[in-house]
């Protein structure tokens, strides 16, 4: 075999590992995911614990006195999961006003469809509505079910948060053990640096934006009269975690309820669809950029394509941790030779340079 004909086929060759090594992590993601999942969530609200702590971390009991550090780890680990709590109660008693009012809501949706029945010509959608109650307290059922399983995950997380934080002293020396042993401790360290850093930021100017975007919505969803206001507030909040369709779903959601609510009336849903929007639009493009400006630098094809590809392996879950994921696998790219090209088709422009220079403190 001549040497021309070596290079083809050492090109195939790992063009094929390549592909079975991506394959064989999506069947391991996939496979895997009832283990993952929870602990991927539980890393971020570690992440969380840790920076209501290191927030907390600034007070002091006098000029040279700080809260001893396991106080603040409890009261930053109450207060995080309290948080939790309350939101999942307030969620629940939405639902249940939900379910109290199923029979008038369903009754305005077959008046709906019965109006239409008259423009389109189609018959029996009304009767087919009715018809369907059977299959939707089936799908309650289903969705009950799923909630019971939420929440034996919740307290999995919640074990996992709580070995995380007993871990992290173990864990700095362990790092510094790798930093002195690898050979490659500098990026390394860099890497775990930047993911860090960018996790920080990604998530705290995140969760205020999301937070602001269902606080305005609240509002903007009281005054015009809709039902459980408090629930699509939460909707949006969480939904707006989601890159891009995130919001689009989030804002049809209480214009589709408010259609309902008020019988088909277009004028009312049409206010909750431009005041919601109002809102997305604000938040959004306005004050979102300019606070977390281009510090997250990927490309929004890549944004999609890993919307895309997260879903499909983790379902609901995957789509809103699509984002950190990426960015993190990003920087962890662009540190080392091998892999740089990969971190420059995920980069938005190109630009790189700035995750390469290991000026991060750990």
């Amino acid at each position: 075999m001549d040497e021309t004909n070596l290079k083809d086929h050492n090109k195939i060759v790992r063009g094929a590992a390549t592909f079975l090594i991506i394959a064989g992590i999506i069947t391991l993601l996939q496979y895997f995911k009832n283990f993952l999942q929870p602990f991927v969530v539980a890393l971020i609200l570690w992440f969380l614990v840790v920076e209501v702590r290191s927030l907390l971390g600034k007070i002091r009991l006098n000029k040279k006195r700080a809260i001893p550090r396991p106080v603040l780890t409890l009261i930053s680990t109450v207060a995080v999961f309290y948080i939790f709590y309350v939101i999942t109660n307030l969620i629940i008693v939405n639902f249940q006003s939900l379910a109290a009012n199923a029979d008038k809501y369903n009754t305005a949706l077959v008046n709906l469809l019965e109006s239409i029945e008259d423009v389109i010509g189609v018959e029996n959608l009304g009767e087919a509505v009715q018809g369907g109650q059977k299959a939707i307290v089936t799908n309650a059922t289903v969705a009950a079910k799923a909630l019971a399983s939420f929440i034996g995950r919740f307290f999995l997380v919640l074990f996992y948060v709580i070995f995380l934080l007993l871990e992290e002293s173990a864990m700095s020396k362990k790092l510094h053990i790798i930093y002195r042993r690898s050979s490659s401790k500098a990026r390394i360290k860099n890497s775990i640096g930047r993911i860090t850093t960018l996790m920080s930021d990604y998530l705290g100017i995140k969760i205020l934006t999301s937070f602001l975007t269902g606080f305005l919505s609240f509002f903007v969803l009281l005054f015009l009269g809709i039902d459980l206001p408090v629930l699509w507030a939460f909707i949006i909040f969480i939904l707006n975690f989601i890159p891009s369709i995130g919001s689009i779903v989030a804002t049809s959601f209480p214009v589709i309820f408010a259609f309902l609510q008020y019988s088909g009336d277009w004028e009312k849903a049409l206010y909750v669809l431009l005041g919601v929007l109002a809102v997305q639009v604000f938040i959004g493009n306005l004050v979102e950029p300019k606070i977390l400006g281009n510090k997250l630098n990927l490309s929004p094809l890549v944004v999609i394509l890993g919307l895309t590809f997260w879903g499909f392996v983790w379902g609901f879950v995957g789509m809103l941790l699509s984002v950190p994921i990426n960015a993190a696998l990003m920087i962890i790219f662009s540190q080392f030779e091998s892999t740089r090209n990969a971190a420059i088709l995920f980069s938005k422009d190109g630009d790189i340079e700035y995750m390469t220079k290991a000026d991060i403190k750990t």
